[in-house]
């Protein structure tokens, strides 16, 4: 029994001297973890895990240096643990770190660097800041600074990464590449791709100090995160920095509420430029809406194309059909339909009346062919591809619509003015993938903003083209489609768009919009949209392109306001796409190059160089005549006896030339000598008149 009693008394001193110790170790774990500091009123009040926000992608142009749309630039925060620090190293190289700092971010002196670290010393800082928006390279030099080489532990160094966006474009296609919020809302490519450019997050201990503030625990991450991918867009920096210009210089001279811009290449749907531009409250010009994707209007005149090739198809009508358009006017119901031309054009083919735009023709065209069959006319629309959205990656696409006779406003009225572009709504976007289709002989392709999506080298999407529709229309239709918007730029409404290097083909649109709520303020108020849509070279589509001008104030007309930036971008692109500057057709049309009369030498010199051919027709000299032909350039034997004839020369050779013979020249002019008389009353004085 007293064994018994023995025993049980040795188990109550083991269990209480195991609680005991237990409630010791609580408390010395709690103790640590609630460390109060009562000098600079903060405290390690526990470690959590903490989720790290990975690098994000970058988005780069498509050019030959792929340069970068939107990159995420490291930004690091550089704050000291001071209590970490050892009292004799910090005595020691103090100095030496204060020297560095200044050195680094030249903002403050070594001795005002020195003063605050011996103050955040005394008082004991775990948190003190030394600097923020510190660049990677000022961050490699303070790494290798005294105290901070020695680490987290022993030299207090706290480093805290961020990532900022940047644009090294500025604004250049700034509501296409898009951003994305505070609150994670966003828009364009930045929005369209936030799951392959936000990478994934990682997860890092961290304990808290305080102020709420949270420091990393070691410089280890339980996971690491992983960056974001790559974005190579369809972008060309170049011409989307002239269509912008181009664009922003004709809404400023039309004092225009906003415009948009966009050029596509036709085979393969990319974007090659897209330009959005608006007035703000205050006056000034900016990217805010992405109108070319997101707007959708009555698109006016460009609508025509597509209501005559609904009949073309139908074998309503002819190109070469006579059409009336009467004295400019016609009546539907109780609605008077205008032509510009005040007076009308008399009895004219149907393409011509296509080319200057009659809204008499062409309405009374489809009106009186389908009238009685108005679903054939809705159907015909519908198999030409209008009507559905485009699908295209950024999000907040206008939706099409095209009234039908369903609608409780369909009335008389509805298919003369549908004809013209009235009663319908398209964004500038889904018009171009539209005459983007007839330029690419009839199959119709997805716009597109992405080429690849990169990992790092490696290529984890690459974008292909994809049809929206294989077959428009006939091949039949698709011939008269072509010959109709070249003859609009060739003799029609697009005339002052014509150039000598290259042929245009599209279509002028003047749209009149209505203000207000009711049906009077809208017939009352009224502005304008002026557009241009088109392909080019004409013969061999590469590129469409449509300009869109709302509510301009000096002019209203599509050529005028929308086709002479049609033109200019255009005109760019063909002097920077060597493929279609030198087309064989075109070096086909050329002749050699002409030159200056001069010395043989000297013209065999550069000829050679540029490999053009040469032929003597009357025998060698040493100073030749030239004449360019198709296929070389003719060298004709140049007489310098007596009075040297210098015609044709430069003014190099020709003083050269008359100054050994001993003549005194006189020059007026620059360039080539065009005449060439001697001074009245003195002959040894010549006079040579360049141009």
């Amino acid at each position: 029994m007293e064994n018994k009693k023995n025993i049980s008394a040795r188990i109550y001193i083991v269990y209480f001297a195991v609680l005991l110790f237990s409630l010791v170790l609580i408390w010395k774990i709690f103790s640590i973890q609630m460390t109060v500091n009562t000098e600079n009123n903060a405290y390690i009040s526990s470690i959590s895990k903490v989720e790290i926000t990975a690098s994000r992608g970058n988005i780069f142009a498509d050019d030959k240096e792929k340069s970068a749309l939107a990159i995420s630039v490291p930004i690091y925060e550089i704050r000291m643990d001071l209590v970490a620090v050892k009292e004799e190293l910090f005595t020691e190289k103090i100095d030496s770190l204060a020297h560095v700092l200044s050195k680094v971010f030249r903002d403050k002196t070594e001795s005002q660097y020195r003063a605050e670290l011996i103050d955040a010393k005394r008082n004991k800082r775990r948190y003190h800041l030394i600097q923020k928006n510190v660049s990677y390279n000022e961050m490699e030099q303070v790494l290798k600074a005294p105290i901070l080489r020695k680490g987290q532990f022993k030299g207090g160094r706290i480093i805290l990464k961020q990532n900022k966006r940047e644009r090294p474009f500025g604004m250049l296609a700034a509501r296409t590449v898009g951003y994305i919020n505070a609150q994670g809302n966003g828009v364009g490519l930045e929005d369209a791709y936030q799951s392959k450019l936000k990478g994934e997050q990682g997860l890092q201990y961290m304990k808290s100090v305080g102020g709420g503030n949270k420091i990393p625990l070691t410089d280890d991450y339980l996971i690491k995160p992983e960056n974001g991918k790559d974005i190579y867009t369809t972008i060309d920096v170049n011409l989307q920095d002239v269509a912008e210009k181009a664009l922003m210089e004709q809404l400023v001279s039309q004092n225009a509420q906003h415009g948009c811009a966009v050029l596509m290449e036709v085979k393969t749907g990319h974007i090659k430029a897209i330009a959005n531009i608006s007035k703000d409250r205050k006056g000034e010009y900016r990217e805010i809406y992405n109108h070319a994707i997101g707007s959708a209007s009555e698109p006016g005149s460009t609508f025509k194309l597509a209501s005559l090739m609904v009949a073309l198809e139908d074998g309503k009508v002819g190109i070469n059909d006579l059409v009336d358009t009467k004295d400019g006017t016609i009546k539907y119901y109780d609605r008077v339909m205008r032509d510009a031309h005040v007076g009308g054009d008399g009895i004219i083919p149907l393409w011509k009346a296509f080319a200057l735009s009659s809204n008499v023709a062409i309405s009374q065209v489809i009106n009186e062919n389908y009238k009685k069959s108005q679903s054939s006319f809705l159907s015909g629309i519908s198999k030409l591809g209008l009507g559905n959205e485009t699908g295209v990656e950024i999000l907040g696409e206008g939706k099409p619509y095209v009234k039908t006779t369903a609608d409780s406003t369909w009335s008389g009225i509805s298919i003369p003015w549908m004809s013209i572009g009235y009663e319908t709504r398209f964004t500038p976007l889904q018009i171009l993938t539209f005459y983007n289709a007839v330029a690419n002989n009839g199959v119709m392709v997805k716009p597109q903003f992405v080429k690849e999506i990169k990992e790092g080298s490696r290529v984890v999407f690459a974008g292909k083209t994809e049809v929206l529709n294989r077959s428009i229309c006939s091949e039949r239709t698709l011939n008269d489609a072509k010959f109709l918007l070249e003859k609009v730029v060739e003799e029609g409404t697009a005339s002052n768009l014509k150039n000598l290097d290259f042929k245009i083909a599209g279509k002028t649109g003047t749209t009149q919009v209505g203000y207000g709520k009711s049906d009077s303020e809208t017939r009352s108020r009224v502005r304008h949209q002026a557009s241009f849509c088109g392909y080019f070279p004409a013969d061999n589509p590469k590129y469409s392109c449509i300009v869109v001008v709302a509510a301009p104030t000096k002019s209203i007309y599509g050529n005028v306001v929308s086709g002479t930036v049609f033109k200019e971008i255009a005109e760019k692109v063909y002097a920077t796409d060597i493929e279609m500057a030198r087309s064989k057709d075109k070096l086909e049309q050329l002749n050699m190059p002409a030159s200056k009369n001069g010395n043989l030498d000297d013209l065999k010199f550069v000829f050679k160089s540029l490999s053009v051919p040469l032929e003597f027709k009357n025998g060698d000299s040493k100073w030749i005549a030239t004449v360019a032909q198709k296929d070389k350039v003719e060298l004709n034997k140049k007489s310098v006896e007596g009075v040297p004839n210098t015609l044709g020369m430069g003014m190099k050779d020709a003083l050269f030339l008359l100054e050994n013979k001993g003549f005194s020249v006189r020059v007026n002019g620059r360039g080539v000598v065009k005449s060439q008389t001697p001074l009245t009353g003195n002959k040894k004085v010549i006079i040579l008149n360049l141009g």
